[in-house]
């Protein structure tokens, strides 16, 4: 499961919906978080008037959840200053998982122009970032959504900047009329809203309650199956001790029947259903996704399959801040990895071996780390593996991306048979992407895809949102 992603995911909405505080100078609104009726972590969401009329908008979101039994804690920031008149003056976004930091710091430099500096794993760059004009920070979505709360509009479109993201979303508000909603501690009239959050790779749907100035006091949105609920309390409230939940034991599927190594090694058909999103599972190279009705899939895997492809999109090629394939680290590891290799196939199937072999630390406490993060502490889970290996192929001029959806397992903890959330690397080569699995023992027709990005967590939205909704229903092997 991708911790980080579902971080951000929750980050956004609760930044979108909540970032729009009580126009009060230094106003705080402290929230505990529920994920199926646990509180598992707090939100706080600030909203300062400066002397010189400046508004700093921020919210801050606290998590502890485990994986089999091992806490994770993370915690993110995100913050934006606007001006008296509304120019977007600056932005922040801090976030720290199990350990590893990442931080970007927007300044502007000319109209919708930003410098923004990203840290991360011991790592600095720079890079110039264009936002939209219609793009609005914080405060400029907390002034469009009043006139909603003010009933001049019923549904309310706008394009909402997330620092932590480093991108433009578009944002849909729909208000529905005013009624009695119970809280923590008592009861309130509000306005119930709905929002649809536009990712790449699919909607997200947040409903909350919020009162006059736009402030919510109860948010509620599905997330990997789960019932997940920001409730406005006192600060006290808010940092009362958490009782973590589980999330893998969450969102471990089980398999129709065993799956032998040798069939693994064929292509298989799987019959899925689907319920309560319209979000299809991503077709790949080994991959082909096929609707059978409303909510049902056909999804072929052939690990053999050699299909032909020729989009390959920059950001699978190049450095990132999460792929770090121009750090001297990683390009020392790429030179490690391929050995004497002299083809492409060859190195990556040499690569694949080395990172198997180089993160020794198999561990589930790591939250999300970066590549030279995973190159430094060689710790990690899937998704290290699969973030290190992308960034060696990378450093090979080789194109990759990271696949994320689930892996079969004969066994997981005292589970046999199962389906459990998993991550990958594929790469182009010769004409079509392959998939490599630096984590388990290759890949194989076991592992059924839901997303592909290019490495950064946020990309792997649209598969957090088909976890926990997903069931397997028949597995066929293909005629030969």
């Amino acid at each position: 499961m991708r911790l980080a992603a579902l971080l951000l995911a929750i980050g956004l909405c609760a930044a979108t919906l909540a970032g729009a505080a009580n126009p009060d100078p230094t106003e705080r609104t402290w929230r505990a978080v529920l994920f199926d009726g646990r509180k598992v972590g707090l939100s706080l969401t600030e909203r300062e008037v400066q002397a010189d009329g400046a508004v700093r908008s921020a919210e801050i979101l606290e998590l502890e959840i485990q994986r089999e039994g091992v806490s994770v804690s993370m915690r993110s920031l995100e913050e934006t200053v606007e001006s008296a008149s509304g120019e977007a003056i600056s932005f922040r976004a801090d976030i720290r998982t199990a350990g590893q930091e990442l931080r970007y710091v927007g300044t502007r430099t000319g109209p919708q122009e930003f410098q923004v500096r990203m840290e991360g794993a011991g790592d600095t760059r720079t890079q110039t970032l264009q936002v939209p004009a219609q793009a609005l920070f914080f405060e400029g979505q907390r002034k469009a959504l009043l006139a909603g709360l003010r009933g001049e509009k019923s549904l309310i479109a706008l394009d909402a900047f997330i620092p932590s993201q480093l991108m433009v979303v578009p944002l849909e508000t729909s208000f529905k009329p005013r009624r009695r909603i119970e809280l923590m501690k008592d009861e309130a009239e509000l306005t119930e809203v709905e929002q649809l959050v536009r990712y790449p790779d699919g909607p997200m749907q947040v409903s909350a309650f919020v009162d006059d100035e736009f402030n919510a006091q109860r948010i509620r949105m599905d997330l990997a199956g789960m019932k997940v609920e920001l409730l406005a309390c006192d600060e006290a409230c808010a940092r009362a001790p958490n009782q973590p939940i589980d999330f893998l034991d969450k969102l471990v599927i089980d398999a129709p029947r065993a799956l032998s190594a040798g069939e693994r090694r064929r292509a298989l058909t799987f019959e899925v259903s689907i319920k309560g999103t319209d979000i299809a599972p991503a077709s790949t190279g080994q991959q082909q996704v096929r609707e059978l009705g409303p909510g049902r899939f056909s999804i072929q895997i052939d690990p053999q399959a050699r299909r032909p492809e020729s989009d390959v999109l920059a950001l699978y090629q190049e450095p990132s801040v999460w792929v770090q394939s121009d750090s001297p680290i990683i390009k020392d590891l790429a030179k490690r990895a391929v050995g004497d290799a002299t083809d492409d196939q060859a190195r990556m199937a040499n690569a694949e071996a080395f990172v198997r072999q180089y993160i020794f630390g198999k561990t589930l406490s790591v939250g999300y780390a970066s590549a030279l993060e995973v190159a430094t502490t060689r710790q990690g889970d899937c998704t290290e593996h699969a973030l290190l290996l992308t960034a060696i192929a990378r450093a090979l001029d080789i194109p990759a991306r990271v696949a994320t959806g689930l892996a079969y397992v004969p066994s997981f903890g005292d589970r046999d048979d199962v389906f459990v959330p998993h991550a990958w690397t594929e790469v182009y080569l010769d004409g079509h992407w392959q998939g490599f699995d630096a984590a388990l023992d290759g890949f194989d027709s076991g592992h059924i895809a839901l997303a592909v990005g290019d490495g950064d967590p946020v990309r792997y939205f649209a598969g957090v949102a088909l976890l926990g909704r997903l069931q397997i229903d028949r597995v066929e092997r293909d005629p030969q």
